[in-house]
Order: C-alpha cells, then sequence, then structure tokens
C-alpha cells in the first residue's frame, strides 16, 4: 500500500477526513480536534479537549 492507499483496519474521520488505524484512536482524534466539549480542572481552571488529558493532568495539579 502507498501512503495513501486504504487498507480494511483504516477509519475516516468525517469531519476532516484524517486517516487513524482504529476505533479508539479515532474517538481520541474526535473529541481532541472537534469536540466541543470542555474539560476542566477544578484545582487550576485549565481546560482539556478529554477527559483522558485533564485525568493525566491531575496527577501533577496541586
Amino acid at each position: 500500500m502507498g501512503l495513501f492507499g486504504s487498507s480494511k483496519n483504516e477509519l475516516k474521520c468525517k469531519k476532516c477526513g484524517t486517516v487513524l488505524s482504529d476505533p479508539e484512536r479515532l474517538k481520541k482524534h474526535q473529541e481532541k480536534a472537534h469536540g466541543k466539549k470542555k474539560e476542566i480542572c477544578r484545582n487550576c481552571g485549565t481546560e482539556f479537549h478529554s477527559y483522558d488529558d485533564l485525568r493525566k493532568h491531575k496527577k501533577n495539579c496541586k
């Protein structure tokens, strides 16, 4: 397959056409790149595009 070839495993974002290899990566891409909802840290007020990013941030935010 070439760089732009398609495979059965590839999933395409309907909003921007980004091609990803599995459903979980597509979901995370859509949350970060196109998500409207923001997750906010209660300690410092920093905004995140996904709960995963907020969770990682909380480990170091005091």
